[in-house]
């Protein structure tokens, strides 16, 4: 209830403005903020299963095809449609040019079902056979189980090509098997990449098709390389004060191989032999927009930082040709005095009245409308140290009682985690669909010798959507921060563990850059604090260095400088891009579909196989129109690239011998 003192302040600003609507009392509901919107938390894709896709699931009960099927759309193959094992019958199969099967216990039928399938000419995806479907394989089962480890892939392998070299670790329990017919593409092997006798990937030509089978389970070894081991969730670890998502990967990721997208490596060799053993070309979707190499996403923490400073950070990101999330966070008031910030601001935007009102430099909605016009996202910094449920509550209402509106992604005060999906699941609610809090700062990232190491840390640089522990696709993305200016230079609270200059912090910044072009393929996310422009001192020449340093290596090196909003529109329309009428002939050369999307036009590139089945593409019409194509090497396959133009294309290829 409002103080006669209260009231009297409301009611002499709303007088002063001589606007009624704020005058009453529609103006302190908007102040006390939205309220929850409840939005869905969980990914629900209610579109019509995609029957005629050449990629099937096949699962037993109780296996779960969901988390595969997100590690496709993240590849850029979004139309994989899944089927119980049970329910698989020979006409289903006759048009899938690949089915993948997940672990569990095989009955016999379907051994002998899977068998024909591939002796016709069809490829399959093996996951952990069980000792029944093992033959089939290939392989004989031996009881022995290896947790988290090493694996190399062996050069000149079937779908080796493109892969880094050296071990690369895994994060899920790899089943032994002997070797019989089948041939090694992966070993076990040692921290070092000592290979073993003991495969990890296996591929096995069988009459006239073909069978590659992962040992290990990638779906859970690439969910826990991503987001951490459950066990630790909410463990501290890393000796600085409060739990972060980085505590749980202590001792878990390797300092040496960190430089390495080791997730990503794995899952562009799952692609490879996909390619391998699929009857028919298979179509894929390039990682970024229009064709770029790589990207960098591009935001700065503000604490209540005054206008003026956080327009100056903007203006000089705009002068790379990019834009930014600006992730703000403003003090706690009351309604009252939201009420009265509000008018202020209004009265400030008037010809005659922004006149009289003393100047502020306090951040308006205003601001926010004209920095969001300009491209860039303005979204809240929530503090949750006192809870995450409560620390969302108090500064939603704060963040949009000031008239700031609702935003997209965030990032966490002090990247503070809780659980091990628990704050991704409590963004979700509230419509945040991106999360940026898996953060590259402290001494996780010093190896023992005193090195600091720099790179992927979740394994990726891609963007996905978190998994719980249930198996459910939550509705936020986890986009890493790869690139944290206090993690090498001097802020205004100290922090630079690293004890880099700005110019070394730079050559740091742009070896990661190099390599992302170079084939690691990565959203690169970048941590630019506005706080050194807005507090006085020396830090802030520093700052400006490096954030100027790092967007000239963007612009000589080609990659877009993208909002976290910008990046997410793009990773959800991509994602949710949709494979149509797809018909593939292998005798006649010809593969054609539609794919429908709301990707800006020419922003998204679709990928097609030159040479498939000793063929190669001859003809590539969109839209019944020839058209010429360029081409890009992505791992052991050289794709056409097609920047789709229509919301929806028609594709129509040709392939023959040479």
């Amino acid at each position: 209830m409002l103080s006669r003192r209260d009231a009297l302040k409301l009611a002499i600003a709303a007088g002063v403005v001589s606007l009624p609507a704020v005058a009453g009392g529609r103006l302190m509901l908007d102040s006390n903020g939205r309220s929850l919107p409840a939005a869905p938390i969980f990914v629900d894709d209610n579109r019509a299963a995609q029957i005629d896709s050449p990629l099937l699931i096949a699962y037993p009960d109780h296996a779960n095809p969901i988390v595969w099927q997100e590690i496709l759309r993240v590849e850029g193959l979004p139309y994989a449609h899944t089927q119980r094992l049970a329910a698989l019958d020979p006409s289903q199969l006759a048009s899938v040019a690949v089915v993948m099967v997940l672990p569990g216990a095989m009955p016999d039928d379907r051994i002998e079902l899977l068998r024909d399938y591939v002796e016709a000419g069809g490829g399959l995806i093996a996951v952990q056979p069980d000792a029944k479907l093992a033959p089939l394989c290939g392989l004989t089962g031996v009881k022995d189980v290896t947790g988290d480890g090493y694996l190399c892939v062996w050069a000149g392998a079937a779908g080796a090509e493109g892969i880094a070299g050296g071990a690369l670790q895994f994060h899920a329990a790899l089943h032994h098997y002997q070797l019989r017919e089948a041939e090694a593409v992966a070993y076990l092997c040692s921290r070092e990449g000592v290979a073993s006798q003991t495969p990890a990937v296996t591929y096995r030509r069988l009459g006239r098709g073909a069978i590659a089978t992962w040992c290990y389970d990638l779906a859970q070894s690439i969910v826990y390389t991503r987001q951490g081991p459950p066990a630790r969730a909410g463990v501290e670890a890393d000796g600085l004060e409060g739990v972060r998502a980085c505590d749980m990967f202590v001792d878990f990721v390797d300092l040496d191989r960190i430089h390495l997208p080791q997730g990503d490596e794995q899952q562009r060799l799952l692609v490879n032999l996909l390619n391998e053993v699929s009857t028919t070309p298979l179509p894929r979707l390039w990682y970024f927009p229009a064709n770029a190499d790589s990207l960098l996403v591009c935001t700065g923490d503000s604490h209540n930082n005054p206008a003026p400073a956080v327009d100056e950070a903007l203006r000089r990101v705009e002068h790379f040709g990019g834009t930014m999330s600006i992730y703000y966070t403003p003090l706690p008031t009351s309604t009252v005095r939201r009420a009265m910030r509000r008018v202020r601001a209004w009265a400030d935007e008037q010809p005659v009245l922004g006149e009289l009102v003393p100047p502020s430099d306090v951040v308006t909605p205003y601001h926010a409308d004209a920095w969001r016009a300009r491209g860039h996202e303005f979204a809240l910094h929530p503090y949750v140290e006192d809870g995450l449920e409560i620390g969302w509550a108090r500064y939603w209402q704060q963040f949009t009682g000031l008239g700031y509106g609702e935003f997209d992604s965030t990032r966490t005060h002090r990247v503070l985690w809780h659980g091990w999906t628990d704050t991704a699941r409590v963004q979700a609610a509230y419509a945040v669909r991106m999360n940026l809090d898996y953060y590259h700062v402290g001494p996780t990232f010093q190896r023992d010798d005193g090195a600091w190491a720099f790179g992927y840390f979740t394994g990726s640089g891609l963007p996905m959507r978190f998994v719980d522990a249930e198996g459910r696709l939550i509705d936020n993305w986890q986009q890493n921060t790869h690139l944290v200016d206090e993690q090498v230079i001097e802020m205004p609270w100290g922090a630079n563990f690293v004890g880099s200059t700005p110019d070394e912090a730079i050559e740091i910044a742009d070896g990661l850059i190099r390599r992302a072009v170079s084939g690691a393929y990565a959203a690169l996310g970048a941590q630019f604090h506005f706080d050194p422009f807005a507090v006085p001192g020396a830090w802030r020449a520093g700052a400006a260095l490096y954030r100027d340093g790092v967007l000239a290596s963007c612009v000589e090196n080609g990659l877009p400088i993208l909002s976290a909003a910008r990046w997410l529109d793009f990773s959800r329309n991509r994602a949710a891009a949709y494979f149509d009428a797809f018909s593939g002939d292998a005798e006649s050369g010809r593969v054609s579909f539609t794919i429908q999307h709301d990707v800006a036009p020419g922003d998204l590139i679709l990928l097609l196989p030159v040479q498939k089945n000793m063929q190669q593409l001859t003809s590539l019409q969109a839209d019944r129109k020839q058209i010429p194509f360029k081409t890009r090497r992505v791992g052991a396959t050289l794709y056409a690239m097609v920047a789709l133009a229509a919301t929806e294309t028609a594709i129509d290829a040709r392939y023959a011998s040479e």
